[in-house]
């Protein structure tokens, strides 16, 4: 490599040495000798090189070194950024929060000596929850229930529910006993579905107390015990498929019987559908077949309803409408039920008028009239209600935590249930189940509530009744036409509650020997009680029932429990 640039440099003043030759021809004699020489020691040294470069040989060898060769590399190009500090935004961006009011903390309704009801939880999250109570009254000797549950929470979940109590008053013969025992078993593992399944057990005993005093019967006379047993299962999808369709299926069997020889067994499939067609369009279809057998003695007696429910929905921001009819066949008749509903948005949301068309019907079993009346005589004959219904009405809410609804009907029953007493003297504790075949009312009712999360909340229903016509019956035996509801829980301190409840209502109309009626009066019956947390997971608790010891009758003859103390404690596991 070195070599090679001796020759290159060698050459370049080769060529300038020749240049300058011809540019100075005047002081060629000058400077012959010197640069003979010069060319000479050159010559001897690069011979062979300079055999490899091609020289013009007619002219003078001239060679003029200026410098030393220095090889260096071009410079190399770079791209310079230069900082600019942005523009800036002065646009606000307005951001508008639509908090709906903070009812999320729901009523806590305890009912005088009847225990509470356990729910399974089916749309939303599960949770643990398991708990003991027990209690004891000058009425009710005891009172326990309890519940467990097992599983993640997530995946699976199970549930034991167990209550007993048993109930003493100081009229001859009035006495209940009521017990409860529920499993359910949750599985959130399915593909997109939630499934349920509940096994529930119930027993009921008490006595038809309410006899004439000119008539002495023994217990076992007066004795009225029902049992049920029940399975239920659901399925339900959590979002739609892959053809837009929500379904919630269910299933329910049950088997009901009394201390009497009769016996029903009952079948209840309800699957409603639903599909979205458009962002405010979708479609719903809910099939139903409900079919109960009843048997007494020899006398078997079938009750079946069969319903196929198409709607169309519309729903925007403001309005929404739902409108439907219902072929229904109810044993052997065939009807054609409309369904129609409105509901108008008014004041950004805070309030909306509702208005409506609808048709049912109510199906009637010797289960649901014995949940209704338990001192009922065994029915020989069914009639299932049609209820058609004209109604508007309105609710919103003001602020953060109140709330209200209203409602008015305009009503119309076919074959209405009615509850009177025997006319027989000797059987007047007896209430026999019958039939109006055509009732029309008037019904208003509402609601208002406050709550404030957790520390406050008071709730007041109203509901009232008018009737206006019936075709059979001179009176509506049975029916409270008004009833007022209202409760509240208020945080006195932390860790201390208090609970109270007020029931009015006007009495019902009855009927005695020789078919003389009468109107029962009306009756007020206020609850108090407190709960207070003494150490962890355990609670005190302490009611008064019927605090103002008012004696009403919301049967004809059957004098409620005057006023009642229970005190208790629930610990709870979790």
């Amino acid at each position: 490599m070195k070599n090679l640039f001796k020759i290159l440099f060698l050459v370049s003043f080769l060529i300038i040495h020749a240049t300058l030759f011809a540019q100075s021809k005047k002081k060629k004699k000058v400077i012959k000798k010197a640069v003979t020489e010069k060319s000479n020691s050159i010559k001897k040294n690069t011979t062979s090189t300079y055999d490899k470069v091609n020289f013009d040989s007619t002219k003078p060898n001239l060679l003029t070194i200026t410098s030393t060769f220095k090889p260096f590399l071009k410079g190399a190009s770079k791209i310079n950024f230069t900082a600019a500090t942005p523009s800036l935004d002065t646009n606000r961006i307005s951001l508008a929060y639509n908090i709906p009011a903070q009812n999320l903390f729901f009523t806590y309704q305890p009912v005088p000596i009847k225990p509470i009801a356990y729910n399974s939880e089916l749309n939303r999250d599960w949770g643990n929850a398991s708990y003991i109570k027990l209690g004891f009254g000058n009425y009710t000797k005891p009172y326990v229930e309890t519940a467990l549950s097992f599983g993640d929470a997530k995946t699976t979940l199970f549930n034991v529910f167990a209550n007993y109590r048993n109930s003493k008053g100081s009229v001859l013969y009035q006495e209940n006993t009521a017990a409860q025992l529920q499993v359910s078993a949750a599985v959130n593992t399915i593909a997109n579905h939630d499934f349920v399944a509940t096994l529930n057990y119930q027993l009921s005993n008490q006595n038809k107390y309410g006899t004439n005093p000119n008539f002495v019967f023994t217990k076992d006379q007066l004795s009225q015990n029902f049992n049920t047993i029940n399975a239920n299962f659901v399925l339900h999808s959590k979002n739609a498929n892959e053809f837009g369709i929500k379904y919630h299926p269910t299933l329910n069997t049950s088997f009901f019987s009394d201390n009497h020889q009769a016996t029903e067994t009952s079948i209840l499939f309800d699957a409603p559908i639903e599909k979205k067609i458009s962002k405010n369009i979708s479609v719903d279809l809910r099939l139903l077949a409900d079919i109960s057998s009843y048997k007494i003695n020899s006398t078997s007696i079938s009750n079946n309803i069969f319903v196929i429910a198409p709607r169309i929905n519309y729903q925007d921001d403001d309005l929404t409408i739902s409108a439907g009819i219902q072929p229904t066949w109810n044993n052997s008749e065939v009807e054609m039920l409309p369904n129609i509903s409105a509901e108008y948005k008014l004041a950004k949301e805070k309030f909306s008028l509702l208005a409506g068309l609808k048709s049912y019907y109510q199906k009637n079993t010797y289960k649901s009239l014995v949940s209704q009346n338990p001192f009922i005589d065994q029915p020989l004959s069914f009639n299932n209600t049609k209820t058609a219904e004209i109604f508007g009405g309105i609710k919103g809410a003001v602020g953060k935590h109140f709330s209200f609804n209203g409602k008015l009907s305009f009503l119309n029953y076919t074959n209405f249930v009615l509850f009177a007493n025997d006319t027989a003297t000797s059987k007047s504790q007896n209430f026999n189940v019958l039939n109006e075949p055509n009732l029309k009312a008037i019904k208003i009712g509402g609601e208002i509530s406050y709550t404030n999360q957790e520390k406050f909340n008071f709730v007041t229903s109203v509901s009232f009744t008018q009737f206006t016509s019936q075709e059979k019956y001179d009176k509506v035996f049975g029916y409270l036409p008004l009833e007022i509801t209202s409760s509240l829980r208020y945080m006195l301190l932390k860790d201390v509650y208090l609970k109270s409840e007020l029931f009015i209502w006007d009495g019902a109309n009855y009927r005695v020997k020789n078919n003389i009626t009468g109107k029962a009066k009306m009756a007020i019956d206020f609850n108090l009680a407190t709960e207070v947390k003494v150490i962890k997971n355990t609670y005190f608790y302490l009611e008064f029932n019927n605090l103002f010891n008012n004696v009403y009758q919301r049967w004809n003859q059957y004098d409620v429990f005057g006023f009642n103390v229970v005190a208790g404690v629930v610990y709870s596991l979790h």
